[in-house]
């Protein structure tokens, strides 16, 4: 019998939700490697050997659509074999889609267990699945044990069903831990719940055991992630129960770390912050997705909240917790926003200082409501509203960064140049893949000899 080679390479397109999911496919493609069956990864999707290409896409806006159709033309014309998952497919461009010679399978989100079938024979997929933990993937097996992660033999869990995960992340001393899928929202300008319809919610046991996975692979920082952080539970039982599950991750006995993402202010209550500031394990980094300040934009958002509950919300964490870092998100320019809801916007920014602010231009998206408002904002007002953001934004940062200068800091190591005598360190309380790294030379590291990616060492700032 011929030996079937399967040469394979992915790329994420879309979020860290997403790329949690894809870490399990990943795994369960990998993991069923026989003596007839050879499964070779590839971190390099250019690599010639690569022969099928698994694209993880992102539908939110029509700009990632766009990014999505040019890369998939792009693998295709130097024919890769093209599997197409998750967020661009309920969206999809049929037309478009046909025009792929090399288009091998398109997986919506909640099939990507079918994933694996399309790069192994369908009739072996069930008695290469009872060889699970029989894995024989070097090259994976040998980078986990090079993070001592022992994730190899034990399980790890997602909604529908038991799975086994490759923690991508891990070399950097952090993973993402998805706690529900899918949004209850209907906010005017995002598309989210008509790709991935209602919330979903894991249970705290499931949730709890993977938490136990993560800190026995030595990850030391566990990321919080859902697309409503703060709804978790509410479509099982009708009322949120995120403190809860907090409260049952902080009793775990191992050294780790916990952040929150994605929460929203309007069933946050004040007791609940008091809850907050009791954990040990918690890092205090408030990410509040706000968008705008002005009661009258956040209704045209179709929000559920006004400015005098973020006021009370965010007083209140200052009261509660030494040094909060805040991260927030605010979309300028949103349809029917006048020169008072700018200005409330740039005071806003000016009296609480955030620490770090993602900032999106407004842009109509076809398939949201928000398209379809009345009094768009002319391109004029949009670059003088966008220039005194930033300059409101960069004089907080830079007033902050002052007040770090002496300060002994601490976290991971992310990158290291031998060459020029530095490397890059993102200091304890900042995000992964958000906010910026501290550039720090070799001579300020603190009883530091020999330096590796993902060391947590002090520096002098």
């Amino acid at each position: 019998m011929t030996k079937k080679i399967v040469n394979f390479s992915v790329i994420n397109l879309g979020c860290t939700k997403n790329l949690v999911d894809l870490e399990y496919v990943l795994w369960d493609i990998l993991s069923l490697e026989t003596k007839d069956t050879e499964i070779n990864f590839f971190q390099n999707p250019d690599n010639d050997e690569v022969e099928y290409l698994i694209l993880n896409t992102c539908g939110f806006l029509s700009s990632s659509r766009a990014e999505a159709e040019w890369i998939m033309e792009d693998y295709n014309n130097i024919w890769k074999k093209l599997i197409i998952i998750w967020c661009y497919v309920p969206v999809k461009d049929d037309d478009f889609l046909a025009s792929l010679e090399n288009l091998e399978a398109v997986i919506p989100y909640e099939e990507i267990k079918n994933t694996s079938k399309v790069l192994l024979w369908w009739e072996k997929l069930e008695k290469l699945k009872k060889g699970l933990w029989k894995l024989k993937n070097e090259q994976i097996k040998k980078y986990l044990w090079s993070i001592w992660g022992d994730q190899i033999w034990d399980k790890a869990f997602i909604y529908w069903t038991e799975s086994v995960r490759a923690f991508l992340a891990a070399d950097k001393g952090y993973e993402y831990l998805k706690i529900a899928e899918w949004c209850n929202n209907k906010c005017s300008f995002c598309i989210i719940p008509n790709i991935r319809w209602k919330q979903r919610s894991r249970s705290i046991e499931d949730i709890v055991e993977e938490v136990k996975i993560m800190a026995k692979s030595w990850i030391k920082e566990i990321e919080i992630i859902s697309q409503d952080t703060t709804r978790y539970w509410v479509d099982l039982y009708k009322w949120p129960k995120l403190i809860e599950l907090l409260e049952e991750i902080d009793k775990v006995e191992w050294d780790f770390v916990i952040r929150l993402f994605y929460m929203y202010p309007d069933i946050l209550s004040l007791s609940h912050i008091d809850r907050l500031s009791k954990l040990e394990k918690l890092i205090p980094y408030f990410d509040f997705p706000f968008q705008h300040i002005s009661p009258k934009i956040l209704k045209r958002m179709d929000r559920f909240y006004d400015d005098n509950h973020i006021f009370k919300i965010l007083n209140h964490i200052k009261e509660k917790f030494e040094n909060p870092f805040f991260h927030t998100n605010f979309i300028v320019w949103f349809p029917g926003e006048d020169e008072n809801d700018h200005q409330m916007m740039l005071d806003f920014a000016k009296k609480y200082e955030f620490d770090s602010v993602s900032v999106f231009g407004y842009h109509d998206e076809p398939l949201a409501k928000s398209s379809t408002l009345d009094q768009k904002v002319d391109s004029k007002t949009i670059k003088t509203r966008l220039k005194a953001l930033k300059e409101v934004l960069n004089s907080i940062y830079d007033k902050k960064d002052k007040l770090r200068k002496g300060t002994i800091q601490v976290w991971y190591v992310e990158e290291i140049n031998e060459e020029k005598g530095f490397c890059k360190i993102r200091p304890y309380i900042k995000a992964p893949e958000i906010d910026d790294l501290d550039k720090v030379k070799f001579e300020d590291l603190i009883n530091v000899e020999f330096v590796n990616i993902s060391d947590i060492v002090e520096y002098n700032y």
